[in-house]
């Protein structure tokens, strides 16, 4: 089974694209315009005519090449065909010509071994029946007392908000650095142009914004990027009503709602339950073989 390493300029991006979304897992992570954002330059692994494909979201540092995961970004992995012969050529390849790698395998990805450990998000398929909790519905009720509305925000604007209200939780709440605040930006772009974002705000009777959210769907695959809200204090429930209304307006447009996946604590998690998201577990693989001294150095930046 012959793997070619595709250089960034070389690859198809409309064949990379169709196997990604025909794929048995079409996660809006693997698309063209979205690793565009969150990995410049990154290369591929191909099997075939794009068969199965891997992508290469590769840096440098200390003059060893190392796969890291991208910002924003919770499964990639193999997509198209995929099986067990399919997963080990890859590995084997990545193991071979990387020392340092740290990448989240999705979810149809079954190889197992002591380097990859389970992660999890939290999903909706829309093909099987979803309920929110007693307490999911309290605070929609609650802000729909307050009168609280959500409407979808479209073209320039939905960047312009974003700047205004999410970069600033990005950075002063998240703690993300410039680099990937910009990356965000970038993502959003190309996004847009992909016709593939979904913007929408929660505004009160006076139009303040009391919470924002982009979401990306590709037609299977309905993602919570990121969103935030204003009203923490005064508990009105704008979230809620966010994410609720997004899931409702997807459920027609997707196969399934995907809650974002990444380090989630508990609190974020029974909020995402609350909201009738089921766990979804895919894997993390983590291999160290860097010399002793380049850890060394590693570990002191």
């Amino acid at each position: 089974m012959e793997i070619i390493r595709l250089s960034h300029i070389q690859i198809d991006f409309a064949k990379w694209d169709n196997v990604v979304l025909n794929s048995a897992l079409p996660l809006v992570f693997a698309h063209s315009y979205y690793l565009n954002a969150t990995c410049p330059n990154w290369d591929a692994l191909v099997i075939g005519d794009y068969e199965s494909v891997f992508p290469l979201t590769y840096k440098t540092k200390f003059g060893f090449n190392y796969l890291p995961q991208p910002p924003y970004t919770s499964q990639l992995g193999v997509f198209g065909k995929v099986n067990e012969e399919i997963e080990t050529a890859f590995y084997n390849y990545i193991t071979t010509n990387f020392k340092l790698i740290e990448i989240e395998l999705n979810a149809s990805n079954r190889l197992k071994n002591e380097f990859i450990k389970p992660k999890i998000t939290f999903v909706i398929d829309y093909s099987k029946e979803y309920k929110f909790n007693q307490n999911t519905k309290r605070n929609i009720s609650n802000a729909q007392q307050l009168e609280l509305k959500t409407e979808w925000v479209e073209g320039p604007i939905a960047f312009e908000l974003s700047k205004t209200y999410i970069n600033p939780f990005l950075k002063s709440y998240l703690k993300i650095r410039d680099s990937d605040i910009h990356c965000f930006d970038q993502l959003i772009l190309n996004a847009r142009g992909a016709q593939q974002l979904y913007s929408f705000k929660v505004t009160n009777k006076s139009n303040e914004i009391k919470a924002f959210g982009h979401f990306i769907c590709n037609g299977k695959h309905a993602l919570f990027l990121k969103g935030t809200n204003f009203d923490r204090e005064e508990n009105s429930g704008s979230m809620h009503l966010l994410i609720s209304y997004a899931i409702d307006f997807f459920k027609d447009k997707a196969t399934w709602f995907d809650f974002g996946g990444g380090s989630i604590s508990e609190g974020v998690a029974n909020f995402y339950k609350g909201l009738g998201g089921i766990i979804q577990e895919y894997g993390f693989l983590r291999r160290n073989t860097l010399p002793a001294l380049v850890k060394l150095i590693g570990n002191k930046k």
